[in-house]
């Protein structure tokens, strides 16, 4: 266990709450007159060379793809990563002098803004009806923001809305969250009090799951949801980080499967796409992997750690390996198969991206 990561965050971040302006998200686009194209041409062509992970799965790394000017782009930790229907690659950080970096796939900087999540976490991009919406958590103000692209403010769902569930509602903190294509959504409350949240799409309150405990349904730190739809019915995947484990849930909260991955910290999840795939995942560990998973839970692929082993059916305990990661925080794979890697606690580390070997 990687206990200095797990005991460390919330002493080390729990300090930066802020509230909201009364009304809207708004954004504080920057000039980008004043990037250094010297250093975007670095960016670009900097690649350290190592190559991560088994066959099939393997990648070469390229740790300074998302290099900037530190003075005009600041970043603290990089805690989300994902694509948006332009095929920008956007970035989360907890850095209020630019909480949203868009890049191209290159990593060229394409535009910054955002300066209202003191504590940015989780960051997904939902397609509603042809426009992209994003969903934000921040973890100290105790909400998950769902906004527009430039900002405007759609709905938010603060501490107020767990009331019944939560006596003292200091003990709630958000990591991230998941939706269904009719609007129903998930929070994890990953840094409060480990529970599983669900609201219906007007966001009332529904239900919850999870908990701390020693039963397998309990969770310890579920630091982020997923909605997984790779077999044709729709499950909640939980990154149980506590406990390394992946567990499956029904949407209404029945424990499905669980999948025990020994000596990872799983933090947050992507499918994966390109011509190697099928139905495959990536998982990140938060002590230095990305763990590439096919459709029966089995990790082929440990980039950034020794060959998983499997004795007996169990999987063996992963070591991670390499120099490339420090602490993997969130993935995103695109349509070529390129990863693109966020880390939290990493010297203000900007993202990496993982090409393919072929």
């Amino acid at each position: 266990m990687f206990n200095r990561t797990l005991l460390s965050r919330r002493s080390l971040l729990g300090g930066t709450t802020a509230s909201f302006a009364a009304t809207g998200l708004g954004t504080l686009d920057k000039s980008l007159a004043k990037f250094d194209s010297k250093q975007s041409q670095t960016a670009d062509s900097s690649c350290d060379g190592e190559v991560l992970g088994q066959e099939p799965f393997r990648y070469r790394a390229h740790r300074h793809w998302g290099l900037l000017d530190r003075p005009h782009y600041p970043v603290k930790d990089c805690h989300g990563i994902t694509e948006d229907r332009n095929g920008r690659i956007i970035m989360l950080t907890n850095d209020t002098h630019n909480n949203l970096l868009a890049y191209d796939k290159t990593g060229k900087l394409l535009s910054a803004w955002e300066n209202r999540f003191p504590a940015a976490h989780g960051f997904e991009i939902e397609d509603h009806h042809g426009e992209d919406r994003y969903w934000i958590t921040d973890h100290d103000v105790q909400c998950v923001s769902v906004c527009t692209a430039d900002g405007r403010e759609v709905r938010r769902t603060g501490p107020d809305a767990l009331a019944s569930k939560y006596p003292d509602l200091s003990k709630y903190h958000p990591t991230n969250s998941a939706f269904l294509p009719d609007g129903q959504f998930f929070i994890s409350d990953g840094y409060g009090s480990s529970y599983v949240h669900h609201f219906d799409p007007a966001g009332r309150y529904i239900s919850s799951f999870g908990g701390t405990g020693n039963a397998p349904s309990n969770l310890s730190t579920p630091h982020s949801v997923w909605i997984d739809a790779r077999s044709g019915k729709s499950l909640l995947l939980v990154c149980d980080r506590g406990n390394e484990m992946l567990k499956w849930f029904s949407l209404s909260g029945e424990l499905q499967q669980v999948v025990p991955v020994p000596g990872a910290q799983p933090s947050n999840v992507a499918v994966l796409s390109g011509a190697r795939s099928k139905n495959h995942i990536a998982v990140d560990s938060l002590n230095g992997m990305i763990l590439i998973l096919d459709e029966t839970q089995r990790v082929v692929s440990a980039v950034g750690g020794e060959p998983p082993i499997y004795m007996d059916g169990k999987l063996q305990r992963l070591q991670p390996f390499n120099y490339t990661f420090n602490h993997p925080h969130d993935v995103y794979v695109d349509s070529a198969g390129a990863l693109y890697v966020a880390q939290w606690w990493s010297n203000q580390t900007y993202p990496i991206k993982l090409e393919p070997v072929t």
